[in-house]
Protein backbone atom coordinates (compact mmCIF):
# COMPACT_ATOMS: atom_id res chain seq x y z
CA UNK A 1 0.00 0.00 0.00
CA UNK A 2 2.87 2.43 0.98
CA UNK A 3 4.63 1.71 -2.51
CA UNK A 4 1.10 2.18 -4.47
CA UNK A 5 0.77 5.88 -2.99
CA UNK A 6 4.80 6.69 -2.99
CA UNK A 7 4.07 6.09 -6.82
CA UNK A 8 1.09 8.28 -6.88
CA UNK A 9 2.62 10.93 -4.97
CA UNK A 10 5.46 10.85 -7.47
CA UNK A 11 3.81 10.58 -10.92
CA UNK A 12 1.51 13.55 -9.40
CA UNK A 13 4.64 15.56 -8.67
CA UNK A 14 6.27 14.84 -12.25
CA UNK A 15 2.67 15.64 -13.52
CA UNK A 16 2.88 18.84 -11.53
CA UNK A 17 6.38 20.22 -12.50
CA UNK A 18 5.58 19.37 -16.21
CA UNK A 19 3.13 21.78 -15.89
CA UNK A 20 5.26 24.67 -14.75
CA UNK A 21 7.15 25.09 -17.51
CA UNK A 22 6.20 27.10 -19.85
CA UNK A 23 6.61 25.04 -23.55
CA UNK A 24 9.14 27.37 -25.76
CA UNK A 25 7.87 29.76 -28.35
CA UNK A 26 7.05 27.70 -31.36
CA UNK A 27 9.38 29.02 -34.42
CA UNK A 28 8.38 32.23 -36.30
CA UNK A 29 5.77 33.35 -33.21
CA UNK A 30 5.26 37.14 -31.89
CA UNK A 31 7.86 35.69 -28.73
CA UNK A 32 10.84 34.94 -31.27
CA UNK A 33 9.89 38.14 -33.40
CA UNK A 34 10.03 40.82 -30.85
CA UNK A 35 12.68 41.88 -28.60
CA UNK A 36 11.97 44.59 -26.00
CA UNK A 37 13.99 46.85 -24.92
CA UNK A 38 12.52 47.23 -20.71
CA UNK A 39 8.97 45.73 -19.91
CA UNK A 40 5.98 47.12 -21.44
CA UNK A 41 3.49 47.35 -19.28
CA UNK A 42 0.66 48.53 -21.87
CA UNK A 43 1.93 48.09 -25.65
CA UNK A 44 1.37 44.69 -27.16
CA UNK A 45 2.91 43.13 -30.53
CA UNK A 46 -0.73 41.76 -31.57
CA UNK A 47 0.02 40.34 -35.15
CA UNK A 48 2.82 40.24 -37.46
CA UNK A 49 3.05 39.36 -40.95
CA UNK A 50 5.72 39.09 -43.51
CA UNK A 51 5.78 38.35 -46.95
CA UNK A 52 8.28 39.32 -50.49
CA UNK A 53 7.87 41.93 -52.25
CA UNK A 54 10.27 42.31 -55.62
CA UNK A 55 12.49 39.78 -53.83
CA UNK A 56 12.69 41.84 -50.74
CA UNK A 57 10.92 41.05 -47.22
CA UNK A 58 8.32 43.06 -46.19
CA UNK A 59 6.95 43.10 -42.81
CA UNK A 60 3.77 44.40 -41.24
CA UNK A 61 2.63 44.28 -37.60
CA UNK A 62 0.29 45.59 -35.34
CA UNK A 63 1.11 47.49 -31.76
CA UNK A 64 -1.93 47.31 -29.32
CA UNK A 65 -2.37 49.96 -26.31
CA UNK A 66 -4.07 47.86 -23.43
CA UNK A 67 -4.51 51.35 -21.41
CA UNK A 68 -7.05 53.97 -21.43
CA UNK A 69 -3.97 56.86 -22.35
CA UNK A 70 -2.12 56.91 -24.93
CA UNK A 71 1.03 55.27 -25.06
CA UNK A 72 4.55 56.95 -26.64
CA UNK A 73 6.79 53.94 -28.09
CA UNK A 74 9.85 53.36 -30.45
CA UNK A 75 10.48 50.51 -32.89
CA UNK A 76 13.49 49.59 -35.36
CA UNK A 77 13.80 46.64 -37.41
CA UNK A 78 16.71 44.41 -37.68
CA UNK A 79 17.26 42.26 -41.14
CA UNK A 80 18.97 38.81 -40.63
CA UNK A 81 20.53 36.84 -43.47
CA UNK A 82 19.93 32.93 -43.55
CA UNK A 83 22.76 31.88 -40.92
CA UNK A 84 21.48 34.70 -39.00
CA UNK A 85 23.50 37.45 -39.31
CA UNK A 86 22.49 41.14 -39.30
CA UNK A 87 22.36 43.07 -42.70
CA UNK A 88 23.22 46.24 -43.06
CA UNK A 89 23.46 48.97 -40.43
CA UNK A 90 21.03 49.59 -37.39
CA UNK A 91 18.10 51.89 -38.29
CA UNK A 92 17.52 54.68 -36.59
CA UNK A 93 14.35 54.36 -33.89
CA UNK A 94 11.37 54.83 -34.88
CA UNK A 95 8.68 57.08 -32.62
CA UNK A 96 4.46 55.96 -32.63
CA UNK A 97 2.10 57.35 -30.89
CA UNK A 98 -0.62 54.54 -30.02
CA UNK A 99 -3.82 56.00 -28.72
CA UNK A 100 -5.89 54.17 -26.06
CA UNK A 101 -7.39 50.96 -27.07
CA UNK A 102 -6.45 51.08 -30.26
CA UNK A 103 -4.26 49.65 -32.61
CA UNK A 104 -1.20 50.79 -34.71
CA UNK A 105 -0.01 49.57 -37.55
CA UNK A 106 4.03 49.55 -38.21
CA UNK A 107 5.73 48.25 -41.59
CA UNK A 108 9.01 47.21 -42.46
CA UNK A 109 11.18 46.89 -45.93
CA UNK A 110 14.47 44.97 -45.99
CA UNK A 111 17.31 46.44 -47.47
CA UNK A 112 18.34 43.93 -49.43
CA UNK A 113 17.11 40.65 -51.22
CA UNK A 114 19.40 38.96 -48.59
CA UNK A 115 17.29 39.42 -45.84
CA UNK A 116 14.91 35.67 -45.14
CA UNK A 117 14.08 36.92 -41.22
CA UNK A 118 13.86 39.74 -39.13
CA UNK A 119 13.79 41.01 -35.46
CA UNK A 120 11.08 43.96 -34.52
CA UNK A 121 13.01 45.97 -31.88
CA UNK A 122 10.33 47.97 -29.66
CA UNK A 123 10.76 50.23 -26.09
CA UNK A 124 8.20 52.46 -24.52
CA UNK A 125 9.61 55.61 -22.26
CA UNK A 126 6.41 55.78 -20.68
CA UNK A 127 6.83 52.09 -19.57
CA UNK A 128 10.02 50.77 -18.14
CA UNK A 129 12.16 50.59 -21.10
CA UNK A 130 14.17 53.65 -23.09
CA UNK A 131 15.52 52.94 -26.64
Amino acid sequence: MKKLVLSLCIAAALALSACATPPPPRPNSIPTKVEQHGEMDYLVVSNIMATKRNHLMSVQAEILNTDSDNQQMFYRFKWLDRSGMVIGDDEAWQPLLVYAGQKQTINGLAPSPQATDFKILVSSPDNSGNP
